[in-house]
C-alpha cells in the first residue's frame, strides 16, 4: 500500500518535469528554426516522424505527414456532402481560383445554386452546372467537354465579366448573371451566399 500511495505522489511532480522539459525541447526546436538552421535533409512539405507504440514493446508506426491546401478538401467534402459529379476536381477549382484571383468557394456555390452542383443539367455531356446561357424554357446552354474546361471557362469568365470590372459585391453579381432574381428579393445572391459561408 505504500508502495502505491508514493508511486501516485511521485507521478505528478515527474509529470510536470517531462512537460518543462517537452516545452523547453520544443521551444529550442522552434527558436533552431526560426533561425533559418537546416535541421533535416527533407524538403518542407514532407516531415517524417516515428510513434512508438507503447512501453514494453517494440513495435514502431512510421508515416510521412505532406503538407495540402485545405480549401481543396473544403470544397471536395462540400461537394460530396451533395453527391455531385464534381467532386473530384476540387483540385481544380481551387486552383483555377487562386489563377483568377476569385473567391474558391464562389464556383461551387454557384454550381450549387444553378444545379444543385452538377446533378440538375440540361444536357449530361455538356457539363454546364453553372446556367451559363440557359436561358428561361431552354433545355440547352453553353456546352463543355468536361468538368475542366466548365470550371476553367466560368472563373475566368468571372473575373473578365465581374472581377475586372470592379463588379465583386455579390448582389451585383447576382443582378447581372440572373437577371430575374432580383425581382425575388436577389433570390440568387441569397443562394450563392448561403453556400459560400458553408464553405468553411
Amino acid at each position: 500500500m505504500f508502495r502505491k500511495s508514493l508511486l501516485v505522489l511521485a507521478w505528478f511532480p515527474l509529470t510536470y518535469i517531462l512537460l518543462i522539459i517537452n516545452l523547453t525541447l520544443l521551444a529550442s526546436y522552434t527558436q533552431t528554426r526560426a533561425n533559418g538552421t537546416k535541421l533535416s535533409t527533407y524538403p518542407p512539405e514532407e516531415t517524417p516522424f516515428q510513434l512508438t507504440a507503447s512501453a514494453g514493446t517494440s513495435q514502431v508506426l512510421s508515416a510521412t505527414v505532406t503538407a495540402g491546401d485545405a480549401r481543396v478538401l473544403l470544397v471536395k467534402s462540400f461537394l460530396e456532402k451533395y453527391n455531385s459529379p464534381m467532386s473530384d476536381i476540387a483540385d481544380a477549382i481551387v486552383a483555377e481560383a487562386d489563377r483568377y484571383g476569385v473567391d474558391f468557394r464562389l464556383v461551387p456555390a454557384i454550381a450549387m445554386c444553378e444545379s444543385n452542383a452538377g446533378k440538375r443539367i440540361p444536357k449530361k455531356n455538356e457539363y454546364n452546372a453553372f446556367g451559363i446561357a440557359v436561358y428561361t424554357g431552354q433545355l440547352k446552354g453553353k456546352a463543355f467537354a468536361d468538368w475542366q474546361q466548365s470550371i476553367e471557362w466560368v472563373t475566368k469568365y468571372i473575373k473578365e465579366k465581374y472581377y475586372d470590372r470592379g463588379i465583386t459585391d455579390l448582389r451585383d453579381i447576382g443582378a447581372i448573371w440572373a437577371p430575374p432574381s432580383v425581382n425575388t428579393q436577389y433570390s440568387w445572391t441569397t443562394c450563392v451566399e448561403r453556400f459560400r459561408n458553408s464553405i468553411i
